[in-house]
């Protein structure tokens, strides 16, 4: 039986692309919570799945003892897209012997198997793997109703009355959406404790022109789309990354 797969190049844009300093080079990646918000818009019902191994752990032993994932997709009719099989990595990019597998580097070498499969599967984020440009965001910026806007000179004056309409907004959050992801920040800050301010700093920046940094209630108040949560997540993981020494 054949299965319609979706092809989802060209989705990511410069916008997407992390960079990390690693000494003498530097690495370009796009974040698992990128790739995974992208296959949920874009290809609704299919699932990331890992094949069950002999081992009960979903570990495929190599001849040298090292170990690999066997990935692959399910579609939303239940189909199973081809294996891909994935390494099982350190940080830089060598195998790791089967005893020295603990739950960090399974988890994170989870999360960097579903973007190699996406790619394997339905091309996505092809380009980062390729090295081929990656095309400009179409739109810059998006701002929140709730947040400043800047007023172009000439332009008539906005009724403040009146709530912002963006179409570059995304999809609003929902009340147990931003609920969960003031959780997740609140984990966040309390693992790293030195850098609470950083998340709140760099949102900042990013929607609010460096403002508002000390508003009450501050993740309540601003964080209102989902565009604004794959930044923050996006951030959270690139910071860990730097904390712990860990590329993508």
């Amino acid at each position: 039986m054949t299965i319609t797969i979706p092809d989802l190049s060209g989705l990511i844009t410069k916008e997407d692309v992390n960079h990390i300093n690693m000494g003498n080079r530097q690495i370009s990646y796009t974040s698992w919570a990128k790739v995974s918000q992208l296959l949920k818009e874009h290809a609704p019902g299919w699932e990331f799945k890992l094949r069950q191994s002999n081992n009960d752990n979903w570990l495929f032993y190599a001849p040298d003892g090292s170990a690999f994932f066997m990935c692959y997709f399910t579609s939303p009719e239940g189909d199973s897209t081809a294996d891909f099989p994935f390494p099982i990595m350190d940080h830089r990019n060598n195998p790791v012997p089967v005893e020295k597998i603990h739950a960090r580097i399974f988890t994170d070498n989870h999360r960097r198997a579903l973007c190699a499969c996406a790619c394997f599967t339905f091309a996505l984020a092809h380009e980062m793997w390729s090295q081929e440009e990656v095309q400009d965001t179409l739109l810059r910026q998006s701002v929140a109703d709730t947040q400043q806007q800047l007023q172009p000179q000439g332009d008539p004056v906005r009724d403040p009355s009146k709530p912002v309409v963006n179409t570059g907004y995304g999809k609003r959050l929902d009340d147990p959406q931003q609920k969960i992801t003031i959780e997740i920040i609140k984990t966040f800050n309390e693992k790293y404790p030195d850098h609470q301010d950083y998340l709140k700093s760099e949102f900042s920046d990013k929607w609010l022109d460096g403002e508002c940094k000390n508003d009450a209630k501050f993740w309540t108040k601003h964080l209102k789309f989902q565009n604004q949560v794959d930044f923050v997540r996006e951030q959270m993981e690139l910071k860990e990354k730097e904390l712990e020494n860990i590329p993508f």
